[in-house]
């Protein structure tokens, strides 16, 4: 005896058939030719193949797709009518859902998230990014500014794809992989009324006679430590502020105090004087950092370019180490 049907059967709605897509596809093709026998020269089979593929997908629906009249051309009936827009539109999505699905598996399409320390956006980064989009303008890119530590987490959290960094703290997770791209020197912003602005460039010494102001992000205190490390021995004159960039280099205007940054971020402006810093260590190393087992074609292409743009960096620098 046949056992009761559980409440989920009794009451779902049964599921209808699925016709494949080549049976729709036949089907807006003699809708759209109103005979089967041109279809069947298109195809390249015979006109049986096609009433049988007709035949099927009719049994699917319930009932006639096509009034058929010898010696005339076939029509569609109300129900071929009726599902006429869908079964269009379902070949359409589809077929547009492939395209992109290859186009994302050939890396012409996909979304890529870069994380970027804010002192290193301008030089080979920049000109790397612009070239990728050039090159892939279909490719969605989603750019993250943050403190070396908020890029490692966002990198952990798998919340960008890769990250371009210097002064990153040594313990990185074994987990990601970095690459050395290219030394960024290091530059004074001060006040051009100052003495030592008719200097060419400062030592580490001179540095430390300044009253020097640097950002601190959220209490991130990854650039100072870098500092001191550079500094060495020497007692460092430093303040911190939750600023902007903008807003610091007003503070060095107002006579507040120097800064430094990145050589490829230090912009002239009116009223402030840009000395090079000439002593050991006065670089920071920029790095690519990505997950080990990250195998994204995106990531690939874009570091390719920004690659290409730090090899000529480097030859028109002279060695900072």
């Amino acid at each position: 005896m046949p056992s009761a049907p559980s409440p989920d059967e009794r009451f779902s709605p049964k599921r209808p058939r699925r016709p494949d897509f080549r049976l729709l596809e036949i089907f807006l093709s003699v809708a759209e030719n109103r005979s089967f026998a041109a279809v069947a020269r298109q195809v390249g089979c015979t006109q049986s193949a096609i009433s049988q593929s007709i035949a099927r997908l009719e049994e699917i629906v319930g009932g006639d797709l096509f009034e058929r009249r010898r010696g005339a051309p076939v029509a569609l009936t109300p129900i071929g009518r009726a599902i006429l827009p869908s079964a269009r539109s379902l070949l359409y999505t589809v077929d547009q859902q492939m395209i992109r699905a290859i186009s994302t598996a050939q890396s012409r399409l996909g979304t890529l998230a870069i994380g970027f320390y804010p002192g290193i956006a301008s030089g080979p980064l920049h000109e790397g990014i612009s070239d990728f989009v050039a090159r892939q303008p279909d490719v969605q890119i989603r750019l993250v500014e943050a403190p070396p530590r908020d890029l490692h987490r966002y990198l952990n959290e798998r919340t960008v794809d890769i990250i371009f960094v210097a002064l990153l703290p040594d313990s990185i997770s074994p987990q990601l992989h970095q690459e050395r791209l290219w030394d960024e020197g290091l530059v004074v912003t001060m006040r051009a009324d100052h003495p030592l602005a008719t200097k060419d460039s400062l030592n580490w010494a001179e540095v430390c006679d300044l009253p020097l102001i640097l950002r601190s992000s959220n209490g991130d205190l990854t650039a100072y430590q870098a500092i001191l490390a550079r500094v060495g021995e020497r007692a460092l004159d430093c303040e911190l502020h939750d600023v902007s960039r903008g807003a610091l280099l007003e503070m060095v205007r107002m006579g507040i105090g120097a800064t430094m940054s990145f050589g490829c971020a230090a912009i002239p402006r009116p009223g402030l004087a840009l000395l090079p810093i000439v002593d050991e260590k006065a670089f920071g190393t920029v790095k690519a950092v990505w997950r080990r087992a990250d195998r994204n074609p995106l990531r690939h292409n874009l570091l390719a370019c920004v690659r290409k743009h730090a090899t000529i960096h480097r030859a028109g620098t002279p060695s900072l180490s």
